[in-house]
């Protein structure tokens, strides 16, 4: 929707409309209300201006001003110098933005886009000014509605110097807090008087509004400025309080006042959750924090839930009041919108630290459930745990050697812990026995049993950690591994541990390329993965590079030629006490050859042919022309360096089957036809080794009409030029309407046939005509590549009927 009002006239002399004759061009302003489906995305109100549109400034003094916009739905605002209109979408004649007249580098017009505050350094000429702000109000990305600002702005040259406001930082506090500061405003000008006010969203607010109280004196004033924050108050936008000292300086020929303007930046952030603790439960973390939060749903209507953040290692990072939320601080959500005060973490994996943090949540809410304006709170206190040690950790999973049916695996692990945070003796007595599992592949289905281990005591477990599994293919396949856990000489089961396996390494080829990704699926954390790579000359395998992800591409190889290859995981359990424990597992050892299987990159095609050209010199009526279309296309150089051929393919119009027309080693293409020129292109790039690209861009030509008509012709019934016609061949022509008239404008013949056909006789009396000059108007349709169409040129001229013995033009 568009609201907008318009004044016919402005002021006169404004110095930077029209050349100062500004009188007669109208005033206009205009704000756009775009109405969503407020289900899913909410009620809106526009934006509140709460300072006026008009202003004054002095000469060779900065200039401040700030319309102070209040959002009352909390949406972000950007603001805009734009050119003010005199009605919708027209701007107002020969602009120019204030520091435009009279330039120089002391003369600097500028907004800020964040707060709207404009500051002019410094006007160089006294006189009356427009400017115009655009306020721009989005939601979740979505533009809501613009608001646009047109004010005034009166440059004088005053004896005055403006008062002088001390800077107020920004700040952001946590909801529930006080926020009380003192305003200091001063003027060395003899008996100046200085007001303070201030205006803005906090002074808004339905509830707990702030407070600002001023006292003024000669020469200075002094302001507080009170607000009891509240819950209500969270949002994801920040407050603005825009704080105005004015002198009282009048003079007899209407002097105004001065003044200096602060705008000051509030974010009311919500608190953290308190007291989360984590504690092992079984195979799982607990956690609890404390039962009510401060900003919970008795205290504000945008209270959502909570959200619940891990990661390993803990991070003890020192919360910043204006950064709510955990981005960048290496936390992953594990949960959302959780309403009771306390989560169950089932996720987790011996030898492992899991730290945790919690959010709570805020937004607006649609009647469907939906949330706007999302903002989280300060991070509650980090708090870290892990599971109870009571079984045994896989550590490797390593290839020893890789063959299709002697292929070897060595399989190690670690012991239980005994104590409050492992293995439970008294509950779990000895004997103990381990009994090794291993299957084919990841996932660890189908596994058989290895071997069994047994001690009597704990003490023997920390012995038997080890075990080498043979006859395996390693080629084909990677091995997972876990082990059984049994106290009372096996007859009770302690548990299972987490399953790990074998790194297993896939190479791809490429051209010049080997393109190398593995797999492992392990419960500790891997940070690096050594990349080693057989050399020839030697015989020995050597490390080339290391990465932090599995995946390798091992350019600038030779194609045809075989290189060969294994992987090195380094990787650690993040316990505290095993984190320095690094562990090593090497991948099989598998070989690639690089071959070209990348296709060259689309080329960009263009395509069009030149009705104009064939039409202007006739020869489109030629028994021997010629009809084609252009086509030329271009490739990036990157990925063109091994393209032979390009090929070639069209399609009528509408359709969706490309038919290969014809391959080329050139960068353009005539495709000449007989019937028509509608149709689409693309075209492919082929390599040396046959690899085709992805068809280009889609291009379509239309048709290229052509109906030309002649000026003379000779019904005398000789056989020779007795019918009015159009030069023939005529193409592309599904019709006409003809009309021919006398020189009186009486209408003598008339067809749809675009043969036309004339005979030279009176439609109606079906008589000859007398030899004449004829007049007519021909409006042709044409085929077209989307149909038949009524032609933009309507054909009109003059016929010279001759019954002598015949001629033509």
């Amino acid at each position: 929707f568009l609201i907008s009002v318009q004044d016919p006239n402005r002021i006169d002399f404004i110095e930077n409309i029209n050349g100062r004759n500004s009188v007669n061009i109208p005033f206009y302003i205009e704000d756009t209300l775009r109405i969503y489906n407020p289900s899913f995305v909410g009620g809106n109100s526009s934006p509140i201006l709460l300072n006026p549109p008009i202003d004054f400034a002095n000469l060779n003094d900065t200039f401040y001003h700030n319309p102070a916009a209040y959002d009352p739905d909390g949406d972000s605002l950007t603001f805009d110098l734009v050119v003010p209109l005199q009605e919708s979408n027209l701007p107002v004649p020969n602009y120019q933005y204030p520091d435009e007249i009279d330039p120089g580098i002391d003369n600097n017009f500028t907004i800020d886009r964040q707060t709207g505050e404009v500051v002019w350094a410094v006007p160089k000429r006294v006189g009356t000014y427009n400017i115009a702000i655009l306020v721009r109000e989005y939601r979740e990305g979505l533009l809501m509605g613009t608001v646009l600002r047109d004010m005034q702005i009166f440059v004088k040259e005053q004896v005055n110097n403006p008062p002088r406001l001390d800077e107020i930082r920004d700040t952001c506090i946590v909801a529930g807090t006080a926020l009380n500061i003192g305003v200091y405003a001063e003027d060395n000008d003899p008996q100046q008087r200085v007001y303070l006010s201030a205006t803005g969203g906090p002074f808004q607010v339905p509830n707990s509004p702030a407070v600002f109280v001023p006292n003024s004196n000669v020469n200075f004033a002094t302001g507080t400025f009170n607000w009891q924050t509240n819950c209500t108050h969270i949002r994801k936008q920040f407050y603005q309080v825009v704080f105005k000292a004015e002198d009282d300086y009048r003079t007899s020929d209407g002097a105004e006042p001065l003044i200096d303007l602060e705008t000051w930046v509030i974010k009311v952030v919500a608190p953290a959750p308190e007291n989360l603790v984590a504690a092992p439960s079984g195979k799982t973390v607990e956690l609890t924090w404390d039962d009510p939060y401060a900003c919970d749903g008795s205290q504000t209507d945008n209270f959502i839930g909570f959200s619940v953040w891990r990661r390993e290692s803990p991070n003890p990072f020192t919360i910043d009041t204006c950064s709510p939320g955990l981005d960048g601080r290496g936390y992953t959500r594990i949960a959302d919108l959780v309403t009771d005060y306390n989560y169950i973490d089932s996720n987790v994996t011996l030898g492992k630290q899991y730290c945790y943090r919690v959010l709570a949540e805020f937004a607006n809410t649609t009647s469907l459930g939906f949330f706007y304006n999302r903002v989280p709170s300060l991070p509650s206190n980090e708090s870290c745990s892990e599971l109870r040690r009571e079984l045994p950790l896989i550590t490797h999973a390593t290839v020893d050697a890789t063959d299709a049916t002697a292929g070897q695996i060595t399989v190690t692990w670690i012991a239980p812990k005994i104590g409050p945070d492992g293995l439970d003796t008294v509950s779990f007595p000895g004997p103990y026995v381990y009994e090794l599992f291993g299957a084919t592949g990841f996932a660890g289905t189908g596994a058989t049993s290895l071997a069994t281990f047994t001690s009597p005591t704990f003490q023997g477990l920390l012995d038997d950690t080890i075990y080498i599994h043979t006859a395996l293919n390693t080629v084909d396949n990677a091995y997972s591994y876990y082990i059984d856990f049994y106290s009372h000489n096996g007859d009770t089961l302690v548990g299972t541990s987490d399953p790990a396996s074998s790194v297993y390494l896939t190479v791809g080829a490429n051209d010049e390329q080997l393109d190398l990704t593995w797999e492992e699926q392990v419960t500790w954390l891997n940070i690096a993965y050594e990349v080693n790579r057989l050399n020839p000359t030697t015989s020995n395998y050597e490390p080339i590079d290391t990465v932090d992800v599995p995946e390798y591409f091992d350019t600038g190889l030779t194609n045809g030629d075989e290189y060969c290859y294994y992987i090195r995981s380094i990787g650690y359990y993040t316990a505290p006490d095993l984190i320095l424990d690094t562990l090593l597992n090497l991948s099989q050892r598998t070989c690639g050859i690089p071959i070209d299987t990348v296709p060259p990159c689309p080329p960009v095609l263009e395509a069009g042919n030149d009705c104009s050209s064939v039409i202007d010199g006739e020869e489109c009526a030629a028994e021997d022309a010629e009809i084609f279309n252009q086509l030329n296309w271009e490739i990036d150089d990157s990925c063109a360096n091994d393209v032979v051929i390009y090929r070639i393919y069209y399609t009528l119009p509408g359709g969706t089957e490309y038919e290969l027309v014809d391959t080329t080693s050139q960068l353009d293409y005539r495709h000449a036809l007989q019937t028509t020129l509608a149709g689409c292109y693309g075209v492919t790039a082929v390599d040396e080794e046959g690899n085709e690209s992805e068809l280009s861009n889609i291009v379509c030509v239309d048709n290229c009409p052509c109906y030309i008509l002649p000026n003379v012709f000779t019904p005398n019934g000789d056989g020779d030029n007795d019918f009015f016609t159009p030069r023939i061949p005529y193409r592309l022509v599904d019709e006409v309407e003809m009309k021919i008239y006398n020189r009186w404008g009486e209408l003598v013949y008339t067809t749809h046939d675009p043969l036309i056909q004339w005979d030279g006789n009176d439609m109606k009396t079906g008589k000859p005509l007398d030899e004449d000059v004829y007049y007519y108007v021909c409006k042709v349709f044409e085929v077209r590549v989307d149909g038949v169409f009524e032609s933009d040129n309507v054909l009109s001229g003059y016929i010279h009927l001759i019954r002598g013995n015949g001629g033509s033009n």
